[in-house]
Order: C-alpha cells, then sequence, then structure tokens
C-alpha cells in the first residue's frame, strides 16, 4: 500500500518552488477544481497561502494556474470533504489524507538531512585536505632528519 500511495504523491504533488498545483490532484481524484477554488479563496487561512504559476516544462504551456504554498496545500487537503470523492478513490483519498503531511514533512526532513550530511562532508574534505598538508610536511622534515643523520646529501663525484 505503501508503494501505491507514493505513486498517488508524485501523480499529485506537483510543484513549482514553494508552491505546489491543485489542479493534479483534483483530476486525479475527481475533484471540481472551480469549486475548490472558490472554497479556498473563502477560507481565512487559505486565503494568504494561495498564487497563481506557469510551469511550461510541467504542463506544455504558460497557462497560469492555481497553487498553494505547502501549508495551504496541507490544510486544503485536511478541509476536503472526502464524500465528494467517487466510490473506490474514497479509500485512497482518506488514506492520503493521513499521510500527505508526513510525504511534505518527510521531503522537509529529507532535505535537512542531505543539508546536514553535505556540512558534515565539506568538513571532513576541509580536515582531509589539512592533514594532509601536515602529512607532506612531516614527510618533508624526516627526509630532511635522514638526509643529515645518513649523510644521503654528502656529493659524490666521480671524478678525481
Amino acid at each position: 500500500m505503501q508503494t501505491a500511495i507514493l505513486q498517488i504523491f508524485e501523480k499529485t504533488i506537483k510543484t513549482d518552488g514553494y508552491d505546489i498545483f491543485i489542479k493534479p490532484l483534483c483530476d486525479f481524484f475527481g475533484i471540481d477544481t472551480e469549486n475548490q477554488v472558490l472554497k479556498i479563496k473563502k477560507d481565512q487561512i487559505l486565503a494568504n497561502c494561495y498564487g497563481k504559476n506557469s510551469n511550461k516544462t510541467m504542463f506544455g504551456d504558460n497557462y497560469l494556474r492555481f497553487c498553494l504554498d505547502k501549508k495551504g496545500f496541507v490544510r486544503w487537503i485536511q478541509i476536503i470533504n472526502p464524500n465528494i470523492i467517487v466510490g473506490k478513490l474514497r479509500e485512497s483519498f482518506l488514506l492520503y489524507q493521513e499521510m500527505i503531511f508526513d510525504y511534505l514533512y518527510g521531503a522537509v526532513e529529507e532535505q535537512m538531512m542531505i543539508g546536514k550530511l553535505n556540512a558534515q562532508l565539506q568538513a571532513m574534505k576541509s580536515e582531509y585536505s589539512r592533514i594532509g598538508n601536515d602529512i607532506r610536511i612531516t614527510q618533508r622534515e624526516l627526509f630532511e632528519v635522514l638526509n643529515k643523520r645518513y649523510q644521503y646529501s654528502l656529493p659524490f663525484d666521480t671524478q678525481n
């Protein structure tokens, strides 16, 4: 079931930066987009979370489409009445409502983990570089000490 819900998320969550388009979700679950736009505009919280963007790569045209920020998207999903969803999709939508926050928040957690690991890697590379320099300096100093001790640096001429 996890794979199925992830596939639904991938089909319904289309983003452009921080904005999530509502039409893909409405189309997938057979929800009237225009009715949802009206509900979003009337909601006191969602009224501050929406905008319009176009995405030629995603949709093939420059038509402005209604979108919400992540906070607004999660709220909107939670206030959709599952009874407006047709038969067999209703169960999937209920699961979608249950898991959407975890999915979007998980993406944020994942991004934070990527940032943390990248910072850790950069620190390790810096330390690695510093240690590499220390190794080269110590090798040069050891070579100089050994040259003095065993007189490796004495010139030997083969001519008399």
